[in-house]
C-alpha cells in the first residue's frame, strides 16, 4: 500500500461539497503518463484551482489503465482542506507542482494531523491497530485538551490570572477586548505609556494556557514596507531572510490546535498601513485559506525554480488560531492612524487607571488550557441586526459633515453584538461600538460643529453614555482649539 498526491482540476470535484464514506469518484489519469497506481493505494487530492488538499482520504478501488480512468473511494473524512501555503510547508514545490507524487507516511501523518480526522471506514491489520491505539491514546489527550469551558467562566478565570500578577484592569475592558478578538482578530489597544495595553494581551494569552504561543514585537519608526514581517529575499544569494513575524505566523499555519498572538507594541511609530497593508487586505477574507499573503514575485519565483532552490516559500496564510493586537501612543512621536486601519480594528482605550485597585501579587494557579478549538467554539459567524436602524441613523447624521458608515463597520458591529452572547449589557455593547467604530473617524474643523451637536444629542436620546462623553470632550476641544478629534 503507498501513498500518493493526485492533482485535480475538475470543477465538480470541489470542497465545497460533503463527500459521504464510502462515496466513489471516477478519476481521469493523464493518457501519456505512466500509472502508478495499484488497488488499495491512499489518494489525496489536490485541487489545482482551489489551491487546497480536499479534506478526505481515498482508497483506489477500481481501474481501467486502457481508458486512463480509476475509481477511489471515501474512506476518511477530516475536518478541514489544508491551503496552499500551508501544503509548502509540509511538501517540496516539486511535490506539489506535477499530474501526482508518492509521499512518505511521514509526511501523511503531517498533513493528517492539520486536517484532523472526523470519521473512517479504514479497515486496520492487527499490527496497524496496535499502532492506531498508540495514536488513539495522543487523540485523547489532544480532546481533553479541547474541553469547552463555560464562556464567561474562562474570563473569571482570566481576570483572577490577571490580579494574581498584580494587574487590574476592568471587567469591561477584558470583556471588551474578548469580545472584539472574536468578532475581528485585530485589536488596536490604545493610550497612555505604562497603561498595561501590551501586558492585557500577554496576560489574556498566558492565562489561557498558550505562554508559548505569545510574541511581542517592538515596532520602529523606519519600518517603511512589510519586510520588516515578512522577510525579504536576497537576490544575491538566492535566500529568502525570514523575521520574527512570518516565521511565527508559520508556526501557527503548522500548529492549528493552539492560539497564537502576536503583539505589534506601540505600532503607530511607523506608519501602520506601510508595513501592515497586506495584513489588512488578507482579513477582509472570510476563508482562511483565501488569507494569503505573497512572499515572492511570480518571476521571482521563476528565477529560483531555474537555479534549483529548495525550501522557498513563496506565500503564507493567516490562520484562524492567530490573534493580532497593536498598541499604540498618541503624541509627537507617532504617526496618525488612517482611515483604513481604523475600518478594520476595534479601538480600546486605556487612559483612565485607578491606582488604588492595583493588587499585590500572588501567586498564580497553572493557567487553564483554552485550546483553539475551544476559543473557536464562542464565536458567532452570523451578525445581530437588531441595531442596524439605530446605526443607519447615526449615519444620517454623520452625512452631514461628509462623513460615513461602510458596509464593513455595519457588518462588525452586528458580530460585535452577536458575538457579545451576554458578557456585557447589550445597551453597554452597542455604546462601546459606537465610541470605537463609528467615533474615531469624526474629526475636522468648525466645519462639523453642528453635526457634532447632532450627534451629542442623540446619544444622549438613546443613553450611549460613553459616546456621549466622548462627544463632550470633542465638542470642547473643538471650542477651545477650533480642530478636533477622537484622539486624545
Amino acid at each position: 500500500m503507498n501513498y500518493y498526491l493526485f492533482s485535480v482540476e475538475n470543477r465538480a470535484i470541489t470542497s465545497r461539497h460533503l463527500y459521504p464514506l464510502n462515496e466513489e469518484l471516477t478519476l481521469s489519469f493523464p493518457g501519456d503518463l505512466f500509472f502508478p497506481f495499484e488497488i488499495d493505494d491512499h489518494i489525496f487530492l489536490l485541487h489545482k484551482m482551489e489551491k487546497c488538499i480536499l479534506p478526505y482520504e481515498f482508497i483506489v478501488v477500481k481501474m481501467n489503465r486502457d481508458h486512463g480512468t480509476f475509481v477511489v473511494k471515501v474512506s476518511v473524512i477530516y475536518q478541514q482542506a489544508i491551503p496552499l501555503p500551508a501544503i509548502n510547508l509540509l511538501l517540496s514545490e516539486d511535490q506539489t507542482k506535477g499530474d501526482f507524487t508518492q509521499i512518505s507516511k511521514r509526511e501523511v501523518k503531517a498533513m493528517t494531523s492539520l486536517m484532523r480526522i472526523l470519521s473512517s471506514t479504514t479497515i486496520l491489520s492487527p499490527e496497524q491497530a496496535a499502532s492506531t491505539s498508540t495514536a488513539s491514546r495522543q487523540i485523547d489527550q489532544a480532546e481533553e485538551e479541547d474541553i469547552i469551558f463555560d464562556e464567561r467562566e474562562v474570563l473569571d478565570y482570566v481576570k483572577d490570572y490577571i490580579r494574581n500578577k498584580g494587574y487590574y484592569f476592568e471587567d469591561e475592558a477584558l470583556y471588551n477586548y474578548h469580545i472584539c478578538l472574536k468578532t475581528r482578530p485585530f485589536v488596536i489597544l490604545a493610550g497612555l505609556s505604562g497603561t498595561g495595553k501590551s501586558k492585557l494581551a500577554q496576560l489574556y494569552t498566558e492565562a489561557l494556557g498558550q505562554q508559548q504561543h505569545f510574541k511581542r514585537l517592538s515596532v520602529r519608526p523606519n519600518w517603511n514596507d512589510d519586510r520588516y514581517l515578512l522577510g525579504y529575499l536576497n537576490t544575491v544569494t538566492g535566500e529568502y531572510i525570514t523575521e520574527p513575524a512570518v516565521e511565527f505566523i508559520m508556526d501557527a499555519m503548522k500548529d492549528q490546535r493552539n492560539l497564537y498572538s502576536l503583539c505589534l507594541d506601540e505600532m503607530n511609530l511607523a506608519h501602520v498601513e506601510y508595513y501592515f497593508s497586506q495584513f489588512l487586505s488578507a482579513m477582509e477574507e472570510d476563508q482562511p485559506k483565501d488569507r494569503c499573503i505573497s512572499l515572492l514575485s511570480k518571476r521571482a519565483q521563476a528565477q529560483l525554480e531555474r537555479e534549483k532552490k529548495e525550501n522557498i516559500f513563496t506565500e503564507i496564510y493567516l490562520p484562524e488560531n492567530l490573534l493580532f493586537t497593536g498598541t499604540i501612543n498618541i503624541d509627537e512621536t507617532t504617526q496618525p492612524i488612517s482611515d483604513k486601519v481604523i475600518d478594520r480594528a476595534n479601538t480600546i482605550e486605556f487612559f483612565n487607571v485607578d491606582l488604588e485597585k492595583i493588587p499585590e501579587p500572588r501567586e498564580t494557579s497553572d493557567p487553564l488550557r483554552v485550546s483553539a478549538k475551544a476559543w473557536q467554539s464562542y464565536q458567532v459567524k452570523k451578525p445581530d441586526t437588531s441595531y442596524q436602524s439605530t446605526i443607519i441613523e447615526i449615519n444620517k447624521i454623520l452625512k452631514q459633515a461628509d462623513i460615513g458608515i461602510g458596509y464593513r463597520i455595519l457588518h462588525e458591529i452586528g458580530l460585535y453584538m452577536a458575538n457579545n452572547n451576554g458578557l456585557l449589557d447589550t445597551q453597554v455593547a452597542f455604546d462601546l461600538q459606537v465610541k470605537q467604530r463609528i467615533l474615531p473617524r469624526v474629526r475636522g474643523t468648525e466645519n462639523i460643529e453642528k453635526m457634532l451637536n447632532e450627534l451629542l444629542a442623540f446619544s444622549k436620546s438613546n443613553k450611549l453614555t460613553r459616546t456621549e462623553r466622548r462627544l463632550t470632550e470633542m465638542k470642547n476641544r473643538l471650542k477651545r482649539d477650533g480642530y478636533t478629534s477622537f484622539w486624545r
